[in-house]
């Protein structure tokens, strides 16, 4: 009998076994690599027309594409190949805007990698314009400029607020030898003009840019202006409380109207503009306000606090100021005495007039009195300063006008809202200045500009907007009494805003005008003040002697 032999038919079944395990074992050591990578990149809508393929550079994380300079590059479209099984963000195919260096990721899987693409446009074959730059005619302030290649626009932004006469201030062209024309003829552009074109000539060819405008809202719409009381010379409706010479001052704190009176006796009287049609209520004076030649003068609205003056005139008398922290306070403060010294020979000192409250006075701020300019044609302000005493000695405060006599009667100081070394000023015989605490002029309107006995300035801001608004006394002349809202929402700083006005451009920058009275108003006095609702608008008040007062509410 055979016998069969069945080891070395195992040994040869466990070779083969063990050569199938390494094989498996083999190909789980050594798996093929994940990537995520960009392999192409490139721009297909390329080009004036659009219908160009660019291919980009790659070099190692970073692609550059080179397009010709008529390319619109705020929506181009990319093609984007990249590593098997990885996606890219931005996808491929989508319009992206390469007016920056935009970033892409690659993923695949748990690998990622950050590409960064930046498209440049190449030096320009045919006339153009690389760049410009348009400025206010009024204030040389740059406008937002954006040069579109592929439809040969400028897209100028600007505010409502801010003039329409725009400068070409640089204008940048390609290739050497380019030359340019306006359709005007001239480096001044009319922003407001229908088809505003520069034409860039070279070699024979030319190119129109067609200046495309975007005006954002700004500031408030005088359309929009609500009248919420009116109790003025002009509409007849003055309070019999309020109607002679003997109420020449008047504040506002965006909810309440004060007019100091002498009339039938000595009070403050205050109405609430939110209840037009109640009557008014009087401060409660208690056992404080007493003294001068007159008890009550003026009367001022700073941080919540109604200050109240005294007037004198002679020497040997008290000064004095009072504090109510609200209407609803019954015992007001003294907060200033001041004895008028003996006067030198023709230096008459009359205080009370008309003050100025800055800060919150006797915890610190000034108190600024103007000596009355009559009969001594004084031109100073007594200037008071606190810390939480009030018993201090004021420092005179000449006022050394540039273009008028001098200041006059019923000087007034005023906060510049983000300037605080500085101060409006106005008075009786000057227009309206800008000083410094020492009395130093830095700017000074010309009566071609705004008319002397402009009173009470004030600079506020809304919606983006600069407003100065002011009221106006003209008592000799057919004009009556007025206010004003002027814009200067253009300038480097307040200064240079108020240079850039001119006897040329008022007219364009004064927003409103309201009148108070008939054709004459027979006092000096003016007042104005100006507040917020409490949502935020805009309210001013303007008082002229014997003519009342008016109130408006501003909006967007």
């Amino acid at each position: 009998m055979k016998k069969i032999k069945i080891f070395p038919f195992l040994a040869m079944l466990a070779m083969l076994a063990t050569s199938v395990v390494f094989t498996a074992c083999n190909d789980d050591d050594d798996p093929v690599p994940t990537e995520a990578f960009i392999t192409e990149f490139a721009i297909t809508n390329a080009g004036g027309d659009g219908d160009l393929r660019v291919e980009g550079a790659i070099t190692d994380f970073n692609i550059l594409v080179a397009v010709p300079f008529e390319t619109d590059v705020t929506a181009l479209v990319t093609d984007i190949k990249v590593s098997e099984g990885a996606s890219v963000v931005p996808a491929s195919g989508t319009a992206q805007d390469f007016t920056d260096t935009r970033n892409f990721v690659v993923t695949n899987g748990e690998v990622s990698n950050t590409y960064q693409v930046t498209v440049e446009l190449a030096e320009p074959t045919t006339p153009a314009i690389t760049d410009i730059t348009l400025v206010s005619e009024v204030t040389g302030l740059e406008y937002q400029t954006e040069i579109n290649q592929g439809e040969k626009t400028i897209h100028v932004t600007f505010n409502e607020l801010q003039s329409r006469i725009a400068l070409i201030e640089s204008i940048e062209i390609a290739p050497a030898g380019t030359t340019y024309t306006t359709y005007s003829g001239s480096d001044t552009l009319n922003l407001d003009d229908d088809n505003i074109t520069i034409t860039v000539s070279f070699a024979g060819e030319e190119s129109v840019y067609t200046v495309q405008t975007t005006v954002t809202e700004a500031g408030f719409n005088p359309d929009n202006t609500t009248l919420l009381m009116d109790k003025s010379g002009a509409s007849g409706a003055v309070p019999s409380i309020i109607n002679n010479e003997n109420n020449r001052g008047a504040a506002f704190d965006g909810k309440h109207v004060f007019v100091a009176s002498r009339q039938d006796g000595n009070q403050v009287y205050y109405w609430d503009v939110d209840a037009p049609n109640e009557d008014p209520k009087t401060l409660t004076f208690g056992n404080v306000v007493a003294g001068g030649a007159w008890v009550v003068s003026d009367v001022v609205v700073k941080n919540g606090n109604i200050y109240v003056s005294n007037m004198v005139n002679a020497a040997g008398s008290v000064f004095k100021v009072y504090k109510w922290e609200s209407v609803d306070d019954t015992e007001p403060e003294l907060v200033l005495e001041y004895t008028i010294p003996d006067f030198e020979e023709g230096a008459d000192i009359r205080l009370g007039d008309a003050i100025s409250v800055i800060g919150t006075p006797p915890h610190n701020g000034y108190i600024f009195a103007s000596n009355f300019a009559w009969p001594n044609s004084a031109s100073e302000f007594y200037k008071f300063s606190f810390n939480g005493d009030k018993n201090v000695t004021p420092i005179v405060v000449p006022i050394v006008t540039q273009e008028a006599l001098r200041m006059g009667q019923y000087g007034r100081v005023n906060v510049i809202p983000g300037h605080d070394d500085l101060l409006m000023v106005t008075g009786a015989e000057m227009a309206i200045a800008i000083m410094d605490y020492s009395g130093d002029i830095k700017f000074e309107a010309t009566e071609s500009i705004m008319q002397s006995r402009s009173f009470s300035p004030h600079i506020f801001e809304y919606n983006d907007g600069l407003y100065f608004s002011y009221s106006v006394n003209r008592e000799w002349e057919a004009n009556g009494i007025w206010y004003d809202v002027i814009n200067i929402s253009e300038g480097a700083d307040i200064i240079a805003a108020f240079q850039g006005l001119n006897s040329g451009n008022i007219a364009e920058k004064r927003v409103f005008r309201h009148m108070l009275s008939g054709p004459a108003g027979q006092w000096v006095s003016a007042a104005q003040g100006v507040g917020f609702s409490n949502d935020g608008k805009p309210r001013i008040m303007s008082f002229g002697m014997m003519n009342g007062f008016v109130v408006h509410e501003f909006s967007n």
